[in-house]
């Protein structure tokens, strides 16, 4: 499968994901905003019905006890002592109200808000009648003779409704105010269904995004192994060119060596430099053939316990050059190592550095283990030239190579002998200022 048409369907399944979270988001959001519009029609038909009840209440106080007459008469009424018979007629009717109508309360406020008469024929009701907290410009508006809307409060996790009605007098003047109070029994019920469905979509979403995030690494995980396979696929395919074409090269590289060495020995009396140069060459393509052969066929390795800081120090031992330096430690573990795979790493790594460097630079090999999970690290750090990022993002393609004299298979074969050894092998570099190469092995 090609590069676009991978893209595609990562970005058909990515908007997919996206789309179902949408839709859940704006769904839960829906039935929020549908139960505030539910608890707002609830709510004015309520207060109606609350403001309907209190005009009646107080029509049948006005009719019942025309004690408003004159003021002297209301302030008679108001100032009478809690048990005072004439009270009681009043109180039974402001009971009979509040039973009939299922009101938390209902009481009759004089308009200085000084006073009160409530149901209650207890003592002390007037003073905790008193505390009942009343709505200034509700309660200015019902003085003035106008009926205002009902009001909702929330008292210690409880709904109510509140209305102010006022009360008139013989002379159509306003001697007194109603206040009722109705329990929002309903608003309770919608408020726990809306936090319900708040909490349901909020779970629900990030459920979705919990799975969605796993069915997004799952599908990169997919995507990365079927990119694998078709790298893969390709490099077999090249492989097996690159098998073909070196079975093709090496006879005819053996026969011209042959006839290189007869011509040689045959005049050997004269002293030509191109002598030298044909089995330079020939070496050299020998060389590139043995790298295509080794690309081409996946040898096998032979894992046993062996010591990396051994194998690294032999090999420094033999390279002998001053410009390369290991910081090892003492404590170098055993790891399952293919000794002659890890020597050819190391090796390609070491003279891909020592090339990139100048002749005063240095290449550095530090080792560390790292914890969760335990690995062993190694990394070859170089202060040379460096690699742009273009030729950092294909160090480990086959063929690929920014010497003129190269076959483009050293990384290639490097990457494949590591995860071979159950290691992974990543590159860090940015241009003029050198690069690293991390080597990390399980324990």
């Amino acid at each position: 499968m090609n590069e676009s048409k991978l893209l595609s369907r990562k970005t058909a399944i990515y908007a997919v994901l996206a789309l179902a979270v949408v839709a859940l988001a704006v769904l839960n959001f829906w039935g929020w905003f549908f139960i505030r519009g539910i608890e707002r029609q609830i709510f004015r038909q309520l207060g109606r019905q609350l403001n309907n009840a209190g005009k009646v209440y107080a029509l049948q106080i006005s009719e019942k006890f025309l004690l408003w007459e004159s003021g002297a008469a209301q302030e008679d009424i108001f100032l009478l002592p809690e048990n005072d018979l004439k009270l009681i007629p009043l109180q039974q009717l402001l009971y009979e109200f509040k039973e009939t109508g299922e009101l938390e309360t209902l009481f009759i406020v004089s308009l200085d808000k000084e006073r009160f008469i409530g149901p209650d024929i207890a003592p002390g009701s007037r003073e905790r009648l008193r505390r009942f907290p009343l709505n200034d410009s509700l309660f200015r508006k019902a003085v003035l003779g106008a009926q205002p809307e009902a009001e909702r409060i929330v008292f210690a996790g409880q709904y109510f409704l509140t209305a102010y009605c006022p009360i008139f007098d013989l002379a159509g003047e306003v001697a007194a105010v109603l206040v009722l109070e109705a329990p929002g029994r309903v608003f309770s019920t919608l408020q726990f269904f809306r936090q319900m469905l708040l909490y349901l979509g909020i779970g629900g979403l990030t459920a979705l995004l919990f799975f969605g995030g796993v069915i997004v690494i799952a599908i990169r995980r997919l995507f990365r192994a079927e990119e694998a396979l078709h790298q893969q696929n390709r490099l077999a395919q090249l492989g097996q060119m690159a098998a073909m074409v070196a079975h093709e090269i090496r006879n005819p590289l053996s026969i011209i060596k042959g006839s290189a060495e007869v011509l040689q020995k045959k005049y050997a009396s004269q002293s030509d430099e191109l002598f030298d140069f044909i089995p330079e060459e020939i070496n050299r393509l020998n060389r590139l053939v043995n790298d295509f052969l080794q690309f081409a066929r996946r040898r096998n390795l032979h894992l046993e316990p062996a010591n990396p800081a051994e194998i690294i120090a032999l090999l420094l031992g033999q390279m002998n050059d001053p410009r390369i330096r290991a910081e090892l430690g003492d404590a170098a573990p055993s790891l399952k190592l293919d000794r002659d795979a890890f020597k050819q790493v190391m090796l390609n790594i070491l003279e891909n550095a020592r090339q990139a460097i100048p002749p005063e630079g240095r290449v550095t090999i530090r080792a560390a283990l790292s914890e969760r999970p335990k690995r062993y690290r190694i990394s070859i750090e170089d202060n040379g030239c460096g690699m742009s990022p273009e030729t950092l993002q294909k160090i480990f393609d086959p063929f690929f190579s920014t010497r003129a004299a190269g076959s483009g298979l050293g990384m290639a074969i490097t990457r494949q002998l590591v995860e071979q050894m159950g290691g992974r092998i990543a590159v860090t570099s940015k241009e003029n200022e050198g690069a690293t190469v991390i080597l990390e092995f399980l324990l």
